[in-house]
Order: C-alpha cells, then sequence, then structure tokens
C-alpha cells in the first residue's frame, strides 16, 4: 500500500485525522497507526455482544 492509500484508509476509520496532520508521519508510523485503528474496530465488534444485566432500582427514601 503507498502513502495515500494508507492516508486515505486511515481517514476512512478516523475521520477527523487530516491529510496534514498524517503527512507528518513516515509511512512505517502510518501503517503502525492503520492496524492499531483495524484492531481496534474488531475488538469492538467483539466486545458489542456483550450485554450489561440490568440492576433492580430502588426508590430513594
Amino acid at each position: 500500500m503507498d502513502r495515500r492509500q494508507l492516508i486515505a484508509k486511515i481517514q476512512e476509520i478516523n475521520r477527523s485525522a487530516t491529510e496534514k496532520f498524517l503527512s507528518q508521519f513516515d509511512d512505517q508510523a502510518l501503517q503502525q497507526y492503520l492496524d492499531h485503528l483495524i484492531a481496534a474496530q474488531e475488538n469492538r465488534i467483539h466486545i458489542s455482544g456483550w450485554v450489561r444485566q440490568r440492576r433492580k432500582m430502588r426508590m430513594a427514601s
């Protein structure tokens, strides 16, 4: 993947990352960040299946 593709893929996942900001980093750092974003997405999908048990609410006296 070339530099422009890395930046475009990162921006698909992290829409707040500007090209100006990302262009400060070398290709290796961009690839590492993209890998981190992809891993975070995968973990979010895994965690989203978890449902917290409802607690019984008590009336305040």
